[in-house]
C-alpha cells in the first residue's frame, strides 16, 4: 500500500538542523520516537544544500519545529540574517528554535539571547548541548516537551500494508486474522469487511499475535472504539494492555517493535523529502540556463603577442613612418 503524501505530512515534526553527531547521536532519533517525537536528523549530505533542504521542509510540512546548529558554519551564510528572511517570506517565529554548545562565558550566552531572542524572537527556545552526550538527550527531550513538540498526539501511528497482519482466537474457539491498518506503541485499528466482530466494546481480548513486517509478538488489547465505514465495513481500535494490566506494551516488546515503526514512519518522510530536494524552483531553472548558455558561448580571447597574417602586415603603415613619408614627398 503505497502511502498517501497527506498522511506523511501530517502530524507534529520537530527537524533539527546540521546537529552535531558528537553530542547528539543518530540514536537519539528513535529514543525520541518511543516517547512520542517524530524527529529528523537534517545533514549536510551534499544532496542539496542546507537553505534549499530548509525550503523543501517548509513546503511540505505546515507543523514543523526547526532547531537550527548555530554552531555549524557555511560559507558565505549568517544564521541571523539568513533566519530573519525565512521568518520574512515562509516561515514563522514559532517554528524556530536553535541548539549549540555550551558556551563558558556569560556575554556569549547574552549576546545568543540577544540577537535570537530579543531581536528574532525566536518562540521555541534553545538546546544548549553538553560536552557529554550522555546528558544530552535528557536536555532535548525536556525542550520538545515544554515546547509541545508531540503535538496532539501520545503516540506516532505507523500505517500498515499487508506485511501487518493480526490474529487471535475468540470465544468458541473462533480464529480471526488480517491486515492492520495502522500501530502505534499505544493503540492499533482494524478493518473488518465480512461482518462485525462478535467483540463487545471495552471487552479485553487476550493473546493478540502480530506480525510487523516480519517482526513478531503477542499481547492483550482492549476494544476501545469502533465505527462503521461506508456500507459494508466497520473500523475497531484497540488499545494495548501490558501483562499487568496498564495501558500500552510490555518493556520488552516496545524494545522490538519501536525500531521497526520507527522505521515504517521515517522511511516515508525521508523519501519525500529526498524527491522535494530535487525539484527546481523557476529561479533555479533561470540560473541553470543562464550558466549553461554561458557554458555552450565560444570564448574568444586576442593575444597581444598573437602575429599579424603577413598579407596584411605588408599593407600596414605605423602612423610615425607614414607622416615621415609624406613629408619627405613634399620636398
Amino acid at each position: 500500500m503505497e502511502v498517501p503524501v497527506n498522511e506523511i505530512v501530517t502530524g507534529r515534526k520537530c527537524f533539527f538542523i546540521l546537529p552535531d553527531l558528537s553530542l547528539m547521536p543518530e540514536s537519539f532519533v528513535q529514543d525520541l520516537f518511543a516517547l512520542g517525537f517524530e524527529c529528523y536528523y537534517i545533514g549536510n549530505d551534499g544532496r542539496a544544500n542546507i537553505q534549499k533542504k530548509i525550503d523543501s521542509i517548509l513546503t511540505l510540512f505546515k507543523d514543523v519545529i526547526l532547531y537550527i546548529n548555530i554552531d555549524y558554519e557555511i560559507y558565505d551564510l549568517k544564521w541571523p540574517e539568513y533566519i530573519g528572511k525565512l521568518i520574512t517570506k515562509k516561515a514563522t517565529r514559532d517554528q524556530f528554535g536553535i541548539m549549540f554548545a555550551k558556551r563558558q562565558s556569560a556575554v556569549e550566552n547574552q549576546n545568543i539571547e540577544k540577537i535570537y531572542f530579543k531581536a528574532l524572537q525566536l518562540q521555541k527556545g534553545f538546546i544548549q548541548l553538553e560536552y557529554q552526550k550522555k546528558f544530552n538527550f535528557e536536555i532535548i527531550a525536556r525542550t520538545l516537551f515544554n515546547n509541545q513538540a508531540q503535538g496532539r498526539r501520545k503516540a506516532i501511528r505507523a500505517l500498515c500494508s499487508k506485511a501487518c497482519t493480526y490474529k487471535f482466537t475468540y470465544g468458541d474457539g473462533d480464529n480471526f486474522f488480517g491486515s492492520l491498518q495502522d500501530i502505534s506503541l499505544s493503540h492499533f485499528t482494524i478493518l473488518v469487511e465480512d461482518g462485525p466482530l462478535p467483540v463487545k466494546l471495552y471487552e479485553k481480548v487476550h493473546d493478540i499475535h502480530f506480525s510487523i513486517k516480519g517482526t513478531f509478538f503477542q499481547s492483550d488489547a482492549i476494544l476501545v472504539m469502533e465505527r462503521p465505514v461506508g456500507e459494508t465495513k466497520k473500523l475497531y481500535i484497540f488499545s494495548f494492555v501490558t501483562s499487568t494490566g496498564a495501558n500500552g506494551l510490555d518493556d520488552k516488546i516496545k524494545t522490538i517493535i519501536v525500531p521497526v515503526l520507527h522505521e515504517m514512519v521515517s522511511v516515508n518522510c525521508v523519501e519525500l523529502l529526498k524527491a522535494e530536494y530535487l525539484k527546481e524552483t523557476p529561479q533555479e531553472t533561470q540560473e541553470a540556463a543562464t550558466q549553461a548558455d554561458n557554458e555552450a558561448a565560444p570564448e574568444v580571447k586576442i593575444s597581444a603577442e598573437q602575429e599579424m597574417d603577413p598579407e596584411i602586415a605588408a599593407l600596414y603603415v605605423e602612423p610615425e613612418k607614414e607622416k615621415e613619408e609624406t613629408e619627405e614627398s613634399e620636398e
